[in-house]
């Protein structure tokens, strides 16, 4: 990065202008008559942009020592960082790594399909689903989807079925696919901020906070994808967990208030949940020692561990998104020319 000071000349008695720097223009072969576009942050930069521009194209050789998780974790970060085509050539790695691709193109990353496809590689392209799919309503989505998989994971403690379980390992891949989606379009916004007036956002903070509820919920899903797959463990009767289990019911409220905090952030609804969450936690270990102090066998007090450590996961990820919930509450600094 580099910083240029250009001192503002004025043109026809009222128009200012300033010059662009040479290396610039000369980085985008831009000349006498070419246009750019000029974006005006709301907080005060400007950032100039040729008109014709375009991204770059992401590429991955596979190696025949390639891995099917070296391709995956390098096609996920690709993905993320804003790539819009997606190249991968097999440079001698088996041609099976192409499937594993495409297994998880299809589940963890939203928007990706393949425009071409042969035996040494395949193509793949980034469908821009900003303008449908804003970043509001995605964090609405994935609420709602991780506040239903925390209730069931737990109704399926008092009783368990396979099926059920598989359907919410399931939807733990839809709310994955909306996270990554988010750093994604973050990413973007850092290289072309144009990208935030089709977002119905006028703050780049305010993405940044979205973002970080994202990965907040993406984990609260991973925790209720643990309690559901105890019950595959061994069979539990949660009656014997008596009063702690009805309070790990509670936890459900507790993570979708602080969700919908973040949809409508107010400072003082968002204080009131910190301090509800902390007593609620209190609460919990509390209940969590006297269940434990009946001395219950051994394997259901390993499952009552499993349970207490995943319930206050959840809480404490439900704080997390309720302190960013504060944090946009308050109006965000701008850039103001103080008196000379």
């Amino acid at each position: 990065m580099r910083t240029f000071v250009r001192r503002l000349q004025m043109t026809g008695g009222s128009t200012l202008i300033v010059s662009l720097p040479k290396e610039w223009a000369e980085q985008f072969g831009l000349g006498k008559g070419d246009e750019v576009t000029m974006v005006a942050m709301p907080t005060g930069p400007v950032t100039i942009i040729p008109v014709d521009a375009a991204l770059s194209d992401g590429v991955l050789e596979l190696q025949e020592t390639a891995t099917l998780d070296v391709a995956v974790r390098s096609l996920i970060s690709l993905y993320l960082a804003g790539y819009s085509s997606i190249r991968i050539k097999l440079d001698g790695a088996a041609p099976g790594i192409l499937r594993g691709i495409k297994e998880t193109a299809r589940r963890w990353l939203a928007g990706v399909e393949v425009v071409d496809e042969r035996l040494d590689g395949i193509v793949l392209n980034v469908v821009q689903l900003h303008r449908d799919l804003p970043p509001k309503q995605v964090i609405s989505r994935m609420g709602t989807i991780a506040a239903g998989m925390v209730q069931d994971s737990l109704s399926l403690l008092a009783d368990p079925s396979r099926d059920e379980v598989q359907d919410l390992i399931d939807r733990d891949d839809e709310v994955d696919r909306f996270y990554h989606y988010m750093v994604r379009l973050t990413n973007l916004t850092i290289i072309d901020p144009r990208i935030l007036q089709s977002l119905e956002i006028d703050e780049p903070q305010l993405l940044l906070g979205y973002t970080m509820v994202a990965r907040s919920i993406e984990r609260v899903a991973d925790h209720a994808t643990n309690i559901a797959l105890l019950t595959l463990e061994r069979n539990l009767d949660v009656n014997s967990f008596g009063e702690f289990y009805n309070h790990c019911l509670l936890c459900t409220t507790h993570f979708w208030r602080s969700v919908d905090s973040v949809l409508e952030p107010h400072a003082e609804t968002s204080q009131r949940l910190l301090d509800d969450s902390s007593e609620y936690l209190r609460d919990l270990e509390r209940l969590f020692v006297k269940t434990l102090e009946r001395k219950a066998p051994v394997g259901l007090q390993v499952a009552l561990r499993v349970l207490y450590d995943n319930v206050k996961r959840i809480v404490e990820y439900s704080t997390d998104i309720a302190e960013v919930a504060l944090n946009l509450s308050y109006p965000r600094p701008r850039f103001v020319r103080r008196s000379l």
